[in-house]
Formats: structure tokens, C-alpha cells, sequence
């Protein structure tokens, strides 16, 4: 398949940077080329995984927005054989969820993301927002979900449920979240590693590394001791209760009688 590239006329005073969008949903990447090119940038567009790696060798482009659910191998394959390429590397990515799916940070080679964009719904005036930031340029629109509910809140959420995952992770998105979703310890770390969330909401039974050591770390580590953690669980001794207080858990909410609004509700009040 052939990439899609759009141009306008430009006068000299602009510069050209070539954007390439590498997005799975037809409708959802030609909304956000349409955008990028009224605003001056050269902008290509492919489909899949294997026409967006071969496209960065061909272009070159000074950026790329790379959706992680991609046909013909997802964005995680796509950004790491781009890392394992010198020539390629420095290219900046902005890796975007654009179906409400959390992404896997255990998947995300370390520095390989400049900004990590997750909606429900297309926000073209916030992704044009934050390329003609990343560019320098004087923004020229401000993005109306972000101006209505301020700026987004980092997330990182601790979860091994399936079911629950799913549910959970579209309210969350949808209420101005920018969610990293970790199934268990090891991804919990390794996310923790690359980017300092704003809250981290964690379940106490995990395979491997419970939650309890999770909270342990957290409370042990000198630049992560600021964040506030939040227990969602279905343990409920008071026992429990007390032993995530004493490791720096400021709310404990149980799963089975807990709804989503209450949830979302506790989680912005810890980001305040």
C-alpha cells in the first residue's frame, strides 16, 4: 500500500517539517493529516506496520505519530526496529492510542517516545497543539477537552484482570487521563522507570510482585515518594488496610463495591 501524502503551497517564511502518521483507523489518520497539513506541515500517512517502518526509511520524516494498534505488526514492532536502526533513532515519536486501549510500557524501548497522546475519541486541535509545540511554532488553537478539564493527569495502573482492565481503562481515558496500564510488578517498575506518573493506583494480588511491594518501592524510592498511591482491590482485612497505609497508600477502595464514578472520582482527588 502506498502512503498518502498531503501538500499545500506554503510561503518561504514556513518551514516545511514532514510529519509521518502511521495509524491503523482510516478515518482517524486522515483527520489528523487533514489538521497537520492546513497548518503547514508535509504530511504522510500509512495503514500499517509494514508500510510505516519502510515509510520512515523512505522519508525521513522530523516526526512521526505512530498509533500502537496497527495491522501488519503493531506500533510496539514498528518502534523498536526503528530504535535498532542508528539512522532512525533520533527521529521523535509520538506513540498514540486512539481506541481507548492502555499502553504497555513494558513494550516502549527506553527514551524512544517523546509524548504519549491516548483518546477515545480523535482531538486534532490537541495533537496540533502539541506537534506546534514540539516544533517551536506559537500555538494557534488550544484543544477544547483540555481547556475544559485542564491539562491530563499521568496514571499508571496496576492490574492483572482482564475484564476489569478493559472497563476501567476507557473510563479513565475518557475522564482526562493519560493511563500507562501495567499487569503486574515487573511492568509496574519497569513503566515507573521511564515516566513519573501522577498518581499510580495498584491491586494487592498480582502474579509475582504483589501490590504490597509495589507500594514498598514506591515509598522507598526518593523520586517517586511525592506520588500518591491509591489500593483498588477486592482484599479487604483490616489488616490489609493498615499494612497499605503504613506503605503510603492514601485511599483504599474495594473492587466489588466500588463504582466507576467513585473510582475516577477518588483518583482526581489524590491529582490535585
Amino acid at each position: 500500500m502506498k502512503s498518502t501524502c498531503y501538500t499545500i503551497v506554503m510561503s518561504d517564511s514556513l518551514q516545511k517539517e514532514k510529519i509521518l502518521i502511521i495509524e491503523g483507523d482510516a478515518g482517524i489518520g486522515e483527520q489528523m493529516a487533514a489538521a497537520l497539513t492546513k497548518e503547514g506541515y508535509v504530511v504522510s500517512l500509512v495503514k500499517n506496520g509494514v508500510d510505516g517502518l519502510k515509510s520512515i526509511y523512505d522519508i525521513l520524516p522530523h516526526l512521526i505519530l505512530l498509533d500502537v494498534t496497527l495491522p501488519g505488526g503493531d506500533g510496539y514492532d514498528v518502534l523498536e526496529k526503528k530504535q535498532a536502526e542508528p539512522m532512525l533513532a533520533k527521529i521523535p515519536v509520538f506513540l498514540l492510542s486512539t481506541q481507548g486501549v492502555p499502553i504497555n510500557m513494558r513494550r516502549v524501548p527506553a527514551g524512544s517516545v517523546t509524548e504519549f497522546l491516548m483518546m477515545i475519541t480523535v482531538d486534532t486541535e490537541g495533537i496540533l497543539d502539541k506537534v506546534n509545540r514540539h516544533f517551536g511554532r506559537e500555538a494557534t488553537m488550544q484543544s477544547s477537552a483540555s481547556s475544559a478539564s485542564g491539562p491530563k493527569k499521568k496514571l499508571l495502573w496496576v492490574e492483572d484482570d482482564k475484564l476489569i482492565g478493559t472497563i476501567l481503562a476507557k473510563k479513565l481515558i475518557s475522564s482526562n487521563f493519560d493511563l500507562f496500564h501495567a499487569k503486574n510488578g515487573e511492568e509496574a517498575l519497569e513503566a515507573l522507570k521511564q515516566s513519573i506518573p501522577d498518581v499510580i493506583v495498584v491491586d494487592l494480588l498480582l502474579p509475582g510482585m504483589n501490590g504490597f511491594d509495589i507500594l514498598q518501592h514506591v515509598h522507598d524510592d526518593e523520586r517517586l515518594k511525592h506520588i500518591p498511591p491509591m489500593v483498588l482491590s477486592n482484599l479487604s482485612k483490616p489488616s490489609d488496610i493498615e499494612r497499605a497505609q503504613i506503605l503510603g497508600a492514601k485511599k483504599f477502595m474495594v473492587k466489588a463495591t466500588a463504582s466507576l464514578e467513585q473510582i475516577g472520582a477518588a483518583i482526581r482527588e489524590l491529582c490535585k
